[in-house]
């Protein structure tokens, strides 16, 4: 959620091998495709008898970046051309996502990756082809844990669709943005959960979904972790005494939630949420996905909603997202670039992959949808102040470029791992497994 008037430095680079992904049988088709050295790049051959149809492909090369700040991999199929990012220092198991190729592929067509020689050798390589199928004439349920997180995964998908878009929390915590027009701790994130709050209901109509399909629920932001290991203790906002999510609901014009007083509990989320699920009954349910994104309330909000299909009983398509991986560093490369796989710590299982293709056009969109939101963009000070004084910037500015949205969000594609819900049951159990043996 940073923005920078300076240009970033490169990161330092790390070292280890990730975890791995581990693909469940009969949900994707993989190939073995041998890769060659022909003028200083490995070349290899789209399979000559492919089966079926596909609409997300996965190509995993193991490199070894020894260092590299940002490698690239340049993907050429005659014409087309594009640049694909790694982490820095990456080593090991790397997937690029080649999806975006599907227009000009044929049986057999040479596939040309100008990979340095010190990055990546002649070697056997798997190919992933994934047939999702995903009908979003359907309703589709965006599940956000802070505003603009629905925003930053999952613009592209929920834009001019039949979309509702719920926020699990104000987002009153964090970064003191505003310090320099509320000293007074309390008030001042209070003024930005309600400047957040505000946000998440109104920017989604720059998608088309109007504030009649959103609803923030007034949770407080930092939280989700407590009230789950407390589920009927009422929790305090971080930095101030309330315990009343009423507080941030005040520009809800749908009827989701009611705006009377209730207490920052987990059973009340839970119960929240339930109420929207039988509301919307979603077709399609969006949200992160506990086991790559490092946010806790990120984790805990993949867990009240799962708990709240088990009292709707509905059995909806999950399509699952990571905003915070690798350091807040993924993904790689500039604005544009394409998405691929994060690199996961553990070994994680999937069931599909897919990735939603965002034309120029609807990167745009998205990236105004995220400059209008208040905590992604400089405070008013930070405005005036910028390059003028910067001797009056607040203490932990400038903001990192490396890990702005304005970077990481508005991309080529966005991506998600998609669950039918006995799928999404066994990731959150997966995840509370690790969780509660911590």
């Amino acid at each position: 959620m940073l923005w920078a008037c300076t240009a970033a430095t490169a990161p330092a680079a790390r070292s280890g091998e990730p975890g791995g992904y581990e693909f469940a049988p009969g949900n994707s088709v993989s190939y073995t495709v041998t890769l060659r050295q022909e003028s200083g790049s490995l070349v290899f051959d789209w399979p000559q008898h492919e089966v079926g149809q596909w609409d997300t492909a996965l190509l995993q090369l193991t490199v070894d970046a020894n260092g590299d700040p940002g490698p690239a991999i340049v993907v050429t199929v005659g014409a087309h051309q594009s640049r694909h990012y790694l982490g820095a220092g990456a080593h090991g198991p790397q997937w690029l996502n080649l999806s975006a190729l599907r227009a000009v592929l044929r049986p057999g067509e040479h596939v040309r990756l100008g990979v340095p020689a010190s990055l990546a050798r002649a070697q056997s390589a798997e190919l992933r082809l994934f047939d999702n199928r995903i009908d979003f004439g359907r309703s589709v349920l965006v599940i956000a844990p802070h505003p603009d997180d629905a925003e930053i995964a999952a613009f592209g998908l929920y834009a001019d669709r039949r979309s509702t878009v719920i926020t699990i929390t104000a987002g009153n915590a964090g970064d003191a943005n505003y310090a320099d027009v509320e000293p007074d701790q309390a008030r001042q994130y209070e003024l930005k959960g309600q400047l957040r709050a505000y946000d998440s209901v109104t920017v989604p109509w720059l998608g088309g979904v109007p504030p009649q399909r959103t609803a923030n629920l007034g949770y407080f932001d930092a939280q989700l972790a407590a009230m789950y290991r407390a589920p009927a203790q009422v929790v305090h906002e971080t930095y101030g005494s309330n315990t009343d999510v009423a507080r941030y609901r005040i520009y809800n014009l749908s009827g989701f939630v009611s705006h009377a007083a209730r207490g920052n509990t987990w059973q009340h989320l839970v119960e929240d949420l339930t109420a929207v699920l039988r509301q919307v009954r979603p077709d399609i349910i969006v949200m992160p996905d506990p086991r790559l994104d490092s946010h806790t309330d990120h984790e805990f909000t993949a867990v009240a909603v799962v708990q709240a299909l088990e009292r709707w009983g509905g059995s909806p398509q999950f399509l699952l997202y990571t905003n915070h991986a690798d350091e807040n560093l993924y993904p790689y490369g500039p604005r544009g670039a394409p998405v691929s796989l994060p690199p996961p710590q553990r070994p994680v299982e999937l069931q599909k992959v897919y990735s939603l293709a965002t034309p120029p056009a609807v990167q745009t969109r998205k990236l105004f949808a995220l400059e209008a939101m208040h905590d992604l963009r400089l405070s008013p000070t930070e405005q005036s102040h910028c390059e003028a004084d910067p001797a009056r910037w607040r203490p932990d500015y400038p903001r990192r470029a490396d890990v702005d949205y304005f970077r990481r969000a508005p991309r080529a594609n966005e991506l998600f791992l998609a669950y039918d819900s006995p799928g999404v049951r066994a990731v959150i159990r997966q995840f509370l497994a690790g969780y509660h043996d911590q």
